[in-house]
């Protein structure tokens, strides 16, 4: 703070120090610093000058801990929305293999029970689930079972050509159970070509067709 050469001359040492000081305190406000200085008990302008860049400190430190306080709160709760996020995946996940059970109900034959409807999300979960267990099983055969399934459509009849196609890339048969007479009437009204399978009425069928590809047989003791 530059004074008149006259004025200047009239200026204690405690009034040059003073001007010092609020000048180093503007220039630290300036650069974002936070300050915490004693008032200044001068009541002539630079001592209220002074206390007034006190305030303006004051008032920036107690913004700063809101904003730093604020900023908590919000890490907290986007953690809290992560952690809600990762428990939805998972359950999401949960209910997903408990739709699309795969079991291994004899060596090298795998069974695919296939309960309730089919939309395009379960459709692809469904078919990469049964890839992937065929590929770790090395399974030869495997069993859709769809008499869990009230209603064959288009979609769902490309769902399971896919998954046969996708499966048979793979190495592995495909049998088809569950087909109901109604189911059967449907399919053969929408004009759907079936004729990958191996298609038989129930599980029992479905299973010893397996054994037969997979040369075992069953035998009565």
């Amino acid at each position: 703070m530059s004074q008149d050469p006259a004025e200047q001359s009239r200026l204690t040492t405690e009034d040059r120090a003073l001007i010092r000081s609020i000048g180093t305190r503007l220039r630290r406000l300036i650069q974002g610093e936070v300050l915490d200085n004693e008032a200044s008990e001068r009541r002539d302008e630079l001592g209220i000058l002074a206390n007034m860049i006190n305030r303006v400190g004051k008032e920036l430190r107690l913004i700063r801990r809101q904003e730093q306080k604020h900023r908590e709160e919000l890490e907290h709760r986007l953690e809290e929305l992560r952690t809600a996020q990762d428990a939805r995946q998972r359950l999401q996940y949960t209910i997903e293999e408990l739709s699309t059970p795969i079991l291994n109900i004899y060596q090298g034959v795998l069974l695919l029970p296939i309960i309730g409807g089919m939309d395009d999300q379960r459709a692809e979960q469904m078919i990469t689930t049964l890839l992937e267990h065929v590929q770790q099983t090395r399974s030869f055969v495997v069993i859709l079972d769809i008499t869990g399934m009230a209603v064959i459509d288009t979609q769902v009849a490309n769902t399971l050509i896919r998954a046969a196609q996708a499966t048979a890339l793979l190495g592995a048969s495909v049998i088809l159970c569950g087909m109901t007479p109604d189911v059967a009437q449907v399919v053969v009204s929408l004009g759907i070509n079936l004729s990958v399978f191996q298609s038989c009425s129930d599980l029992q069928a479905g299973l010893k067709i397996a054994l037969r590809i997979t040369n075992h047989r069953i035998v009565t003791i």
